[in-house]
């Protein structure tokens, strides 16, 4: 049995510790049923996103170049991608 040790803002931990009170679970057993979905669904149980750190600007292309373009969206869409 390993130990693991985590450092948490008090606030965070507060917080969490009353929620898991409401579903009658304590930090340690959500900690562990959090690792154990991970190992059983061999991923992060949620979604992780970072915002785009740029924005897209629009550019011009030549009509026979968005003729191409939308020929292999065109494609992408019929295989399914």
């Amino acid at each position: 049995m390993k130990t693991l040790q985590i450092r948490i803002p008090d606030e965070l931990r507060e917080e969490a510790d009353q929620v898991l009170e409401e579903i009658g679970m304590d930090i340690s057993t959500a900690i562990r049923v959090y690792l154990k979905k991970i190992v059983q669904s061999r991923r992060i149980p949620f979604a992780l996103e970072a915002s785009q750190p740029w924005e897209a600007e629009p550019i011009s292309v030549d009509p026979e170049t968005q003729r191409m373009m939308d020929q292999v969206a065109e494609t992408w869409q019929k295989v399914g991608r």
